[in-house]
Order: structure tokens, then sequence, then C-alpha cells
């Protein structure tokens, strides 16, 4: 599990529960190069019905403008973006276009309709960061979602169709460039119980972290990687629960903590680099966990700079200490402090 915005979701990759919010994220590349769209028209969600391919919910009619892209008689659980009236501030239409795109920041988990949202990561927002290419929707528990036919009014909407355990596909509609025909991604994932499990005693489990990478060089934009071990020292428990459990599914809310260690007197001896709002030190924008318990961060050394002005950093090059802190169970962990040296 992970946070959005500071409400719990989970991410698709990190077993996804009906029971809980579910992050189903996107990732835009050109060339190689993560970068925002023209447009995301929208994210459909249907059941997978035909081993992760969309055949059934496509327009397949020879001839027709809409030819491959989602059938309009598809009226399942669908995201938009909205398009409001300036004056009154009610829904008139859907804006597929970057500037309507919503902030996670505007991301409250208990509002029903906030479920029909994509949200992206743009930059000189103050608590995000910036992401081109990335985009996110959320499967409410309890939303409520506006079907592609909506009448003006929006007064038909669509309950959360994803609320049962099973496997799903969401496909996402983009434009690439202005003036060019939209296209479909199709992704897979699954609903499951795999979150939920039951003991006859209270969890006693033993992390263990390390960091993959020792060394970064200046100048790139490397993923940090903390790998997670995790050990169930309770007995007797059932090897089978026992293997769940130590396969990560029991982390969440990861942070990530970075610091510069400087040897010369003349300089600040520790540079805090990271930090949220007027806190130096751990932050979640950003962090990720995937199903193994392992987190990461895409950390940009392009132009590392202090989080609290007046510290002397003394260059990018040198040593940093990596420290993450994640929930387990109900204790709140904070990893030993790694070496990096960016050079």
């Amino acid at each position: 599990m992970t946070t959005f915005n500071g409400v719990t979701v989970i991410s698709r990759g990190n077993r996804p529960t009906p029971l809980i919010p579910a992050k189903l994220d996107f990732y835009n590349y050109v060339a190689g190069v993560a970068s925002d769209p023209f447009q995301v028209c929208s994210v459909h969600v249907f059941p997978n019905t035909t081993f992760g391919t969309a055949d059934t919910y496509i327009n397949k009619t020879a001839g027709d403008p809409n030819y491959g892209l989602v059938d309009s008689g598809a009226t399942n659980m669908v995201f938009h973006n909205y398009r409001r009236d300036p004056d009154t501030g009610l829904v008139i239409g859907f804006d597929a276009n970057m500037s309507a795109m919503a902030s996670p920041v505007t991301y409250a988990g208990d509002l029903r309709y906030s479920a029909t949202s994509i949200f992206n990561y743009p930059e000189f927002v103050p608590g995000v960061n910036a992401q081109p290419g990335h985009f996110s929707v959320i499967l409410q528990p309890s939303g409520v979602y506006y079907q592609t036919s909506a009448a003006p009014e929006f007064v038909t909407r669509l309950n959360n169709t994803a609320s049962s355990t099973g496997g799903y596909i969401d496909i996402w509609t983009v434009v690439q460039t202005e003036g060019s025909r939209a296209q479909i991604y199709v992704n897979q994932f699954s609903m499951q119980t795999a979150n939920v499990f039951a003991a006859s005693q209270p969890l006693e489990v033993t992390t263990n972290n390390k960091l993959v990478q020792r060394y970064v060089e200046a100048g790139s934009r490397k993923r940090l990687q903390i790998k997670t071990a995790i050990v169930v020292d309770n007995e007797p428990m059932e090897q089978s629960l026992r293997n769940l459990i130590e396969t990560g599914s029991l982390l969440s809310n990861p942070q990530i903590s970075i610091s510069k260690l400087n040897e010369s007197p003349t300089l600040t001896s520790r540079v805090v680099i990271t930090g949220d709002n007027s806190m130096g030190g751990f932050i979640s924008s950003g962090v990720s966990l995937d199903t193994h318990g392992t987190i990461s961060f895409l950390w940009d050394t392009t132009n590392i700079q202090p989080f609290f002005e007046g510290e002397n950093l003394g260059g990018p090059l040198g040593v940093y200490e990596i420290t993450v802190k994640y929930d387990i169970v109900d204790e709140t962990i904070i990893s030993d402090r790694f070496k990096l040296i960016v050079r």
C-alpha cells in the first residue's frame, strides 16, 4: 500500500483489493522519453473476459471514424476530466487536454465523484513531484462515474463495476499529437483478497532493507531501489500464509530521505536534500512500492539543491545518505542509513 495525497491506496502491482481505493498508473513514452501526450481522452475499466485483450469492447465497424477505439455502447466505468461552467462551477462536459488534468493535491478520498478524474503530475505544483507522461486514476470502492454519453446535466451515472475480486482491463484512449488519431493502450490488473488475511495471534515481523545502487553518475536521473526482506517470527503459522506475508503485502506508506555528507569544516556537515513543505527529511511524493516490497524513487541529479536555504552543499559530487521509512502491521520502520556516492 501507499498514499495518494495522504489517502491510503493500493497500486496496480501491489495486489489491490475491492475494500481499499486502487491506483492505476499509466506512463507515456515517446522515443524512450517520458512525455505528456496532447490529450488523455478517457480511461475505461472492463472485466477481463478475453485473456487480456480488448476485442469485446472495441468498435470493429469498417469505415466508422471511431474504428479501433472503445465502442460507444460499452458503458462500463469510465474516467474523464471535467469541463466546468466558469460562472456556476457546474460540470458541463469533458475536457481531454492537459490543462484540465486533476492534480493529486485535489484528491480527498472521501469524495464520491473524485473517482471520475484523471490525475497528472505537472511542474510548479507545491507538494507534487513533477513526472511528465505519468497519469493515474483511482478506483473508489463506493465511487460513481459519469458515462461517456452522459447528458449535459450529467444525471446518468454508473457505479464502480470493478468492486469484486477478479481480473480487469483498463483501456486508455490517448492522442499523442494535435491533429493525430486517437490510440488505445490496454493494461491488466486484478482485484484480490491477498491483502486480507487472519491470524490467531498478533503478527510479529522482522524487516531488513538493502540499497541496490552504490554509485550514481552526476547529471543522471536514476531510480533508487531499496529492497525489503520480511521474516514472520510467529510460530506456528501455515506456510502459505507465511509466504504471502513475506512477499511484501504488509508494507505501506513508503517514504525516502536523502542527505549529503560533507567532511570539510567549511561546509555544512549534513545537508538535507529532500523535504515536504517546511519540513526537511522524508517525502512520499514520487516514492513507489512494488509487489515484492521494493521501494523506489526516481532521483534527478542534474540540479541537486539543499532543501534549507543557507546550507552549503559543496557541489553535487560526494557521499549521500539514503534512508527509507514505511509502515508494517502496527509498526513504523526507519531503515539503516545507506551510503551512496554521486561521482
